[in-house]
C-alpha cells in the first residue's frame, strides 16, 4: 500500500481490480469533504490525488432574495397553488420586491433590520411611491417569510430572519353597509341603467363580485329560482405577447369549498333576470358571429367579460347621482348580511349564503351589527315589560 500524504487515504485495490483512494478537499463555508478518485492501476490513482492538490475550493453562489422567491415560486409553488394565487404571488414579488432596496441582497446577508425597513417604507410611502395597505403588505410578509422559510429548510441561510419583523398591530374597521334609506335612492337611479340586474340581484343575494360577474346561465334556473355560485371571474397575469395587454379575465372555481353555494332567488329577481335575458339575446342578434359568447349572465354588449373595475366606476357614478356617500361594490354584501341580522336570520343561514368557510368568519366581520340588534331587543323587552312592572 503506498504512504498516505496529509488529507490523503491508503490507496487500495478492490476485489473487482480497480484501484482507490480518497482525499480530503474544501467544499465551501470553511468546511471539507472527502473526495474519493479511482483507477485501473495504482499509478494512474496517484496522479489524480495529486491533482486533488490544487483542488480550489469553488466560489459559493451569490443568490438574491428575489432571486431565490422567484426559484422557490417556480419550484415549490407553479404545481401548488391555484393559477389566480400563483400570478398573484408573481405580481407581488415583480412590483414590490423586485427593484427595491432589498431585492439584490445576498440571502446569506439578509438581516432582519433590512426586512423591517423595507416593510415600514412600504406602509409609509415615499414620495416616489405611493404608501401601501397593510393588507397589501401582510400578504408581502407571508409571501417572503414563506420563500425564506423554505431556504432555511434547504440550508442555505442560518435562519428565518422574516420571522423576527414585526407589523403595526391592524386597525380594526367597521364595515359601513347602506341604510335603507340610501339603498331605496341607489336601486331608484340604478333602474335607469344597464347595472340595475347586477345590482338588484347582489342586494337580494350577497354574492362575491367576482362571483356575480362570473355568474353563467347553466347556473340559474329561473323556473325553481335558484342559482348556484360555481365560477368566479378572475384577473390574472397575460402571457400573450402580442395580445399587448399585461392581465385578462377568466373564469376559475371559487377558491374554498364553502363558496361553491345554491342559492334562492326572489320573485322579482326572477322577473328583472328574464328582462336581463331578453336583452341579452337581442344583443347576440345584433352582434352575431362576433358576439363572444361566455355564457356569463352579465356581460358586455359583445358578450365579452364585464371589467370589474369598469361596474365600479359605474357604481360610484350611481351612487354621486342618487346622493349616496362613495362605498365600495362590496358593501351591498355587507348591506345584505346586516339587514338579515337585524331582522333576526340566524347567522348559520347568513354564513351559508355568504359562503364564509366557518361561522366564526361571519360572526366576526357583523359583531357590531349583532351587538346593535341584541340592544335593540333589550330595549324593546325594556318597553314592554318594563312599563308593566314598574
Amino acid at each position: 500500500m503506498a504512504k498516505r500524504s496529509n488529507g490523503e487515504g491508503t490507496i487500495y485495490k478492490r476485489k473487482d481490480g480497480i484501484w482507490c483512494a480518497s482525499r480530503y478537499v474544501p467544499c465551501g463555508n470553511g468546511k471539507f469533504k472527502r473526495k474519493y478518485v479511482y483507477g485501473k492501476t495504482q499509478k494512474s490513482v496517484k496522479e489524480k490525488l495529486k491533482e486533488l492538490e490544487n483542488y480550489e475550493e469553488p466560489k459559493a453562489q451569490t443568490t438574491t432574495l428575489v432571486g431565490r422567491m422567484l426559484e422557490w415560486m417556480e419550484q415549490y409553488k407553479k404545481n401548488v397553488l391555484k393559477i389566480t394565487t400563483y400570478e398573484n404571488y408573481l405580481g407581488y414579488i415583480r412590483t414590490h420586491v423586485q427593484g427595491s432596496d432589498i431585492a439584490d441582497i445576498p440571502l446569506e446577508k439578509l438581516s432582519t433590520s433590512a426586512l423591517q425597513k423595507f416593510y415600514n417604507m412600504k406602509l409609509k410611502g415615499t414620495a416616489q411611491r405611493k404608501q401601501l395597505s397593510r393588507r397589501t403588505v401582510e400578504y408581502l410578509h407571508t409571501i417572503i417569510g414563506s420563500a425564506l422559510e423554505q431556504a432555511y429548510k434547504n440550508e442555505m441561510i442560518a435562519k428565518n430572519v422574516n420571522e423576527f419583523t414585526v407589523l403595526p398591530k391592524k386597525e380594526e374597521k367597521e364595515i359601513e353597509p347602506l341604510t335603507i334609506e340610501d339603498l331605496e335612492k341607489v336601486l331608484r337611479v340604478a333602474k335607469e341603467t344597464d347595472l340595475y340586474s347586477l345590482i338588484l340581484l347582489e342586494v337580494f343575494n350577497g354574492m362575491r363580485k367576482g362571483e356575480i360577474l362570473g355568474l353563467q346561465w347553466e347556473n340559474v334556473d329561473l323556473e325553481k329560482k335558484v342559482l348556484w355560485v360555481r365560477k368566479n371571474l378572475c384577473r390574472v397575469e397575460n402571457n400573450d405577447e402580442e395580445d399587448g395587454r399585461k392581465t385578462k379575465l377568466i373564469l376559475l372555481e371559487p377558491k374554498m369549498k364553502k363558496s361553491i353555494r345554491e342559492i334562492p332567488l326572489s320573485e322579482e329577481v326572477v322577473k328583472v333576470l328574464k328582462m336581463h335575458k331578453r336583452k341579452q339575446n337581442e344583443q347576440k342578434m345584433l352582434y352575431r358571429d362576433i358576439y363572444q359568447d361566455n355564457g356569463v349572465v352579465f356581460a358586455k354588449a359583445d358578450g365579452s367579460f364585464e371589467d370589474p373595475r369598469e361596474v365600479l366606476r359605474r357604481f360610484h357614478k350611481i351612487l354621486r347621482k342618487a346622493g349616496v356617500r362613495k362605498c365600495r361594490f362590496h358593501d351591498l354584501r355587507h348591506t345584505f348580511a346586516s339587514i338579515l341580522i337585524n331582522e333576526g336570520e340566524s347567522m348559520k343561514v347568513i354564513q351559508e349564503l355568504l359562503g364564509h368557510s366557518t361561522i366564526t368568519t361571519t360572526m366576526d366581520i357583523y359583531s357590531h351589527v349583532t351587538k346593535e340588534t341584541k340592544k335593540r331587543s333589550i330595549e324593546i323587552l325594556e318597553r314592554t315589560v318594563g312599563t308593566k312592572i314598574s
